[in-house]
């Protein structure tokens, strides 16, 4: 992964290597990060290094969102599997940059909560290998159309669910 080369990164990723590679890069960073920012006993202990790595999360998940997005209006799948990736990549970006803007208005409690979403979105990709690999263990649809149905299903759905314990939370207060 680390050489540059077509018999690496395939044909299909090669002409894109240089935003595939700190996509992942960067997304690694990002899952195992997460859910050390969410452990209280670790967060309060060591604010400042919460602090830190919250830092390096949103650095990590805004510039792979935006890799991410160059790397869907690049594929050439077809236009919905492109926009259900570009989409995935502005609300990841987006989650976080709104995380970033919680915390430094001292909204503790929202703060939390968009983060909740960008770690959801920073699963993604983990949802949409372990859900494709079923589906196509099943021989059900096309490749394109499993793909295409993946590439907004690995975010849209577990960011709904999210959604809804994050104000059914709400809802006893």
């Amino acid at each position: 992964m680390l050489i540059p080369t077509e018999a690496v990164y395939g044909s299909y990723y090669f002409p894109r290597v240089y935003w595939v590679f700190p996509h992942i890069v960067l997304g690694v960073v990002a899952t195992i990060i997460g859910p050390f920012q969410f452990i209280p006993k670790i967060r309060n202990k060591y604010l400042k290094t919460h602090r830190q790595l919250g830092r390096v999360y949103i650095i990590s998940t805004v510039l792979s969102g935006i890799s991410g997005m160059y790397m869907a209006i690049t594929s050439d799948v077809n236009l919905p599997y492109a926009v259900g990736l570009f989409m995935l990549g502005v609300a990841w970006s987006t989650s976080s940059i709104m995380a970033f803007i919680s915390i430094k208005n001292r909204k503790i409690d929202l703060h939390k909560d968009w983060m909740i979403r960008s770690y959801v979105l920073t699963l993604a990709f983990v949802t949409f290998r372990f859900i494709y690999d079923i589906i196509r263990s099943f021989d059900i649809g096309t490749w394109e159309e499993v793909q295409v149905l993946m590439s907004w299903a690995c975010w849209a759905i577990p960011l709904f669910i999210a959604e809804v314990f994050i104000q059914g939370r709400k809802l006893n207060n």
